[in-house]
């Protein structure tokens, strides 16, 4: 009896941390393709011949409840029910570049670091992607 008693608290105390992780990553992956997006804009500002570069923010998207049928939207038939509806974004991601050397109307190849920042769970979280950007000239 104590074996089992052991074996269903491992379980039942597995099932909240997986789901908790499976949020978490969500919320990375999320972070690298919204980073990636920035840093496209960052290129294209260096490129044109920025001297400073801006911020960016996005909310984050919490998606569906897991428990309320988004598996059966949608429905068939003639008139369709509507998708449920989403969960209220928890915060948002907030984007920042810097580069090595600084900014300048003379320089042609930089070190680019993107910096993307969220909370998740009340503790601050990052990611940073890293690239170099060369100025074309004519």
């Amino acid at each position: 009896m104590v074996m089992l008693t052991i074996a269903v608290l491992t379980l039942t105390t597995a099932y909240p941390y997986a789901f908790g992780r499976i949020g978490e990553r969500d919320d990375e992956l999320q972070a690298v393709s919204f980073g990636q997006q920035y840093m496209e804009q960052i290129r294209q500002q260096i490129r044109s011949g920025a001297t400073s570069l801006t911020t960016a923010t996005l909310p984050i998207d919490a998606g569906y409840a897991l428990a309320f049928g988004v598996m059966r939207y949608p429905t068939p038939g003639p008139s369709p029910a509507p998708p449920p509806a989403q969960l209220t974004s928890p915060g948002n991601f907030t984007a920042s570049a810097t580069t090595n050397p600084a900014l300048s109307a003379t320089g042609h190849s930089y070190d680019v670091e993107v910096t993307v920042s969220w909370s998740y769970g009340g503790a601050p979280r990052s990611v940073i992607l890293q690239t170099i950007v060369t100025k074309q000239t004519l």
